[in-house]
């Protein structure tokens, strides 16, 4: 399943530029507005809810399509979130999109459309885990809510959404010239902890540069993501084990999240 980026953005293809993708892939049709928005919807596989968003429309950086779903998107991404939320049968949220939440990368770091309109949703319906691209890297933070550190969390750590905090995954590493960071390498195996790193975040008025707390596995190589569910009877603790995979199949991190089932 995939989710359009900046580079998605075609304008010779069509008028919201996803033609070329929309001729490549056959997505599910159940988001807010499939002629704008075509990249956008969700689906369930076990007991855990899965939900596809467009930044696009929301990214200050690159505003090619900045307010294109005129707010529809945001509002029917938390009517998503209330929804599985209540359902019986669904534990874990899971929510990926291309530019980041969270991440130091020296060529686009963090964006502030994301922190601004989504950011407090997956905080308040605590969602269980957000995965991102657009920075060539591996990058993952420990847990955040308001946008401050709740816990850290080391390699091997687990996370408790429900009462902690969201954990942040930029998994883009996956073919494309590497980026780069500007604090040390810190992956399994190789920990080099610190206690701050130099970043900025793009707003509507341009870049901010800020540091920050949350930064705690960089891996500057190719790599992949894997996300592996463990269900539970109701009212034991379900998990959702993630893990960084390196390109020679060396594992870069690993970490749990941990709630309740249902």
């Amino acid at each position: 399943m995939v989710s359009y980026g900046n580079h998605d953005m075609e304008a010779w293809y069509s008028p919201n530029g996803y033609g070329g993708e929309e001729a490549r892939w056959t997505l599910p049709d159940n988001g807010p507005d499939a002629k704008n928005l075509p990249g956008v919807y969700s689906f369930v596989h076990g007991n855990t809810a899965v939900i596809s968003l467009d930044p696009n429309d929301i990214s200050f950086e690159i505003p090619a399509n900045l307010g294109i779903s005129g707010g529809t998107q945001t509002k029917w991404f938390e009517a998503q979130l209330k929804k599985f939320r209540a359902c019986d049968d669904i534990d874990f949220i899971v929510v990926f999109f291309h530019h980041c939440a969270y991440c130091t990368s020296t060529a686009h770091a963090s964006e502030g459309g994301v922190r601004q309109e989504w950011v407090p949703l997956f905080e308040k319906y605590q969602v269980d885990l957000v995965i991102n691209g657009h920075n060539h890297q591996y990058e993952r933070t420990d847990v955040i809510k308001a946008g401050a550190v709740t816990k850290k969390l080391p390699i091997g750590g687990t996370a408790y959404p429900e009462t902690e905090g969201v954990v942040y995954v930029t998994a883009g590493a996956a073919g494309r010239s590497l980026y780069a960071f500007s604090a040390p390498d810190s992956y399994e195996g190789h920990e080099h902890e610190v206690d701050s790193v130099t970043s900025f975040i793009n707003t509507k008025d341009g870049k901010v540069n800020e540091t920050v707390t949350w930064s705690r596995v960089r891996y500057l190589n190719y790599s992949f993501l894997r996300v592996d569910v463990t269900p539970a009877p109701k009212g034991r603790q379900t998990t959702l084990t993630v893990s960084g995979i390196a390109e020679t199949g060396d594992r870069i991190d690993h970490f749990t999240v941990s709630r309740t089932a249902k």
